[in-house]
């Protein structure tokens, strides 16, 4: 019985072994065929979603690149208006009057608020500004203009010749007191119409043209006020000008002086919306100013601020070209410099290339002469006085050695400005030959109006902007001695004023030439000034500013041309529509 028991366990024993193995198979072959065989079939099929979905990447990226092909083609970034931007300036802004360019920061509002019959283009040449055109007399002593017909001031009235034939009276009358007077002296002016004015010339002068540019200033606004008050007048505070801007109301104590734009500008409405100019005391703050973003742009004055600026990556510097050039102007009213041999001993004490390399840092070009190569009269032949310290010495053992070392020169130049480096070199250089100086550097209003004005020094460190033409008579002609002339070394000589004045009435440019390169000569032998650089005029803007036209120009000024085509906002336009 035990036997037979135990026989019939083990056979249900195998049954079930073998109904297991048989389950087993079962299992093995379900999962094979159908979990293994559908995760093979899902790869296949996912390769061949990837595949698919990298066509639609492909295609799209592909589509994308033509649409911006075809945007790049016809469409591109157009100036929009509106938005401000913001300029330095040093200086007290007074009152803005073309009759009277007080300082640089009033000549930037002048050239935004005012425009003039000419201005100058990026290529130094003379082109229409206010005028339509002009034409020329034979004998180069008459010039006609037409005027532009759709002009008008600021206040909405029309702008017409008889403004031109104000404008000029009020700068020749002497009651004026307007600097720029000489430059018309003589002049006759007619209206012919109320678009068209004459003005004839006691004699040919081939500046004329660029004096054109002066700013024109309104007749019916100013017409009853007397020409000795027009300087201090109130219209000076809220000028009416034609130009691109209007400048709002200059007040007492404010140190930002806001321009709107002039929406009916006969040059066209400007993009920009408003024009801040932002006054800081020395220029040495221009770049602390744009770092806390309170302006955008500003004039480089030194080389180490250069520097710096170039490592801003927003900030991009513009190299402008301007004739102008940095001197050591000699008083020749001063009882210590009427010595002409010791006029020559400090022009050899004084080393140029020292200082462009070490107050300029290479940002500038030696010159000798006050006016430049390229310039008619220009003649690199004439005699200068280039560095050379045992001449200076023995010019210096020549003379009286007593009254050389009870001499003590007053050296003048501007606060805060590279010339203060400049006139403490050029006083180390004179002390190694025996010379004795100290330096006076005072703010840019105390310079104008305290030393300038009265010519209170020996010798004024400063910068003289030479212009459009080699026409120096404003510079060195002896009438030019006193304010408000520009003749800062107080020089006369008989010689020099009439090659001056024969080379400016001069018809034939070959005869011209030979009576500047004249004075040239004259002018070297006195030695009323030590000239000794022209500098490079770099000027930074932040990198949304667009549309700076100018390149070579007259005065710094020059830099706001078109101005009224400057942007600092954008839109996304066709290329045919941007075309204005």
């Amino acid at each position: 019985m035990a036997s037979y028991l135990k026989f019939q366990i083990n056979r249900n024993s195998r049954r079930i072994r073998k109904t297991l193995q048989t389950w087993k198979v079962w299992f093995s072959n379900y999962s094979h065929r159908h979990v293994y065989g559908g995760w093979q079939k899902l790869n296949a099929a996912r390769v061949v979603v990837l595949a698919w979905l990298l066509i639609a990447v492909l295609s799209f990226v592909g589509l994308w690149q033509q649409i911006n092909s075809i945007n790049s083609h016809y469409l591109t970034n157009a100036p929009s208006y509106g938005g401000v931007y913001s300029e330095a300036i040093t200086g007290s802004v007074k009152g803005v009057n073309p009759l009277f360019p007080e300082n640089s920061a009033t000549s930037d509002l002048v050239s935004v608020v005012y425009s003039g019959l000419t201005k100058v283009d990026p290529s130094r040449q003379m082109i229409p500004d206010v005028a339509s055109s002009w034409a020329v007399s034979d004998d180069k002593k008459t010039y006609t203009f037409s005027l532009k017909r759709n002009i008008k001031w600021q206040d909405g009235a029309p702008l017409t010749a008889e403004d031109v034939a104000f404008t000029v009276g009020r700068i020749q009358n002497p009651d004026t007191k307007s600097p720029l007077a000489a430059n018309w002296t003589g002049v006759k002016c007619d209206v012919l119409d109320n678009y068209t004015v004459k003005f004839t010339l006691p004699s040919s002068y081939s500046p004329f043209l660029y004096n054109t540019s002066v700013g024109l200033i309104p007749k019916h606004l100013l017409d009853k006020v007397r020409p000795a008050l027009l300087r201090t007048y109130e219209f000076n505070q809220k000028p009416i000008g034609s130009g691109p801007f209007k400048l709002r109301e200059i007040k007492d104590g404010q140190d930002e002086l806001v321009l709107d734009s002039f929406k009916d500008y006969y040059g066209g409405k400007p993009y920009i919306s408003e024009l801040h100019f932002v006054e800081y005391t020395s220029s040495n703050d221009y770049l602390g100013g744009y770092l806390k973003k309170q302006i955008m742009g500003f004039v480089v004055t030194k080389p180490s601020i250069e520097v710096q600026s170039k490592q801003i990556e927003d900030l991009k510097i513009h190299h402008l070209n301007l004739p102008a050039y940095g001197a050591l102007f000699l008083n020749m009213k001063s009882p210590a410099l009427t010595n002409n041999n010791f006029r020559q001993a400090l022009a050899y004490a004084t080393d140029k290339n020292s200082i462009i390399k070490d107050n300029l840092d290479s940002q500038a070009t030696k010159i000798s002469y006050p006016i430049l190569a390229g310039y008619s009269g220009f003649d690199g032949t004439v005699e200068r006085y280039d560095y050379n310290i045992q001449k200076a010495k023995d010019i210096i053992s020549s003379l009286d050695k007593q009254q050389i070392n009870n001499t003590k020169l007053r050296i003048v130049t501007l606060k805060d400005s590279v010339y203060e480096g400049i006139a403490g070199s050029v006083k180390d250089m004179w002390e190694k030959v025996g010379i004795h100086s100290e330096v006076t550097t005072v703010s840019l209003d105390e310079l104008q109006q305290n030393y300038i004005r009265p010519r209170n020094y020996d010798i004024l460190l400063y910068g003289q902007d030479i212009g459009f033409d080699s026409d120096v008579y404003s510079f060195w002609h002896s009438s030019q001695s006193s304010d408000p002339g520009l003749n800062l070394s107080q020089y006369s000589n008989p010689d020099a004023d009439r090659f001056l004045e024969t080379g400016r009435t001069a018809k034939d440019i070959s005869y011209k030439d030979s009576r500047f390169a004249s004075f040239l000569k004259v002018w070297s032998k006195d030695m009323p000034a030590i000239i000794l650089y022209t500098p490079f005029y770099n000027y930074a803007q932040n990198s949304l500013v667009q549309g700076l036209e100018a390149d070579k120009m007259v005065e710094p000024n020059n830099r706001f041309l078109n101005i009224q085509k400057w942007y600092v906002l954008t839109h996304e336009a066709t290329k045919a529509s941007t075309h204005r």
